[in-house]
């Protein structure tokens, strides 16, 4: 079962960059976002990200909006077909997690999570830091 989800995401996906297929799950995440979000997100130029997201927009995997708060921002998201790939991801991602968990005790769970978490943590440093020397 896992494989076959597995198959179908990279299938869905194959025409995406890594980039761009982060920009696709942040966005499943978050709703929507302002391009000041993304280019901060990507730790990339505004040029660079807006670029991004005009391929994904042509791709048909986002769209853009006016924020209902102020008609001059405009606002990212997904679009259906976007939406479709981000929740085929999450549930690969639950069905992978919910087996990996499978028969840990609630304590050994919680201490996986959060060294899971940690890792997470150092490594975004990690890469964070090397991007700026």
């Amino acid at each position: 079962k896992m494989q076959e989800i597995d198959n179908t995401c990279i299938e869905a996906s194959q025409d995406l960059t890594k980039r761009e297929f982060g920009l696709v799950v942040l966005l499943g995440k978050h709703r929507s976002l302002i391009m000041k979000e993304v280019s901060d997100f990507m730790s990339v130029p505004m040029s660079t990200a807006t670029g991004i997201v005009d391929k994904l927009v042509s791709k048909g995997y986002l769209m853009r909006f006016y924020s209902e708060e102020d008609r001059r921002i405009v606002r990212i998201g997904l679009s259906k077909y976007g939406q479709e790939l981000y929740e085929m991801l999450e549930k690969m991602m639950h069905y992978f997690g919910h087996h990996i968990l499978n028969g840990f005790t609630n304590e050994e769970r919680d201490q996986f999570i959060f060294l899971m978490e940690k890792a997470t943590r150092n490594l975004d440093f990690s890469l964070k830091a090397g991007a700026n020397s």
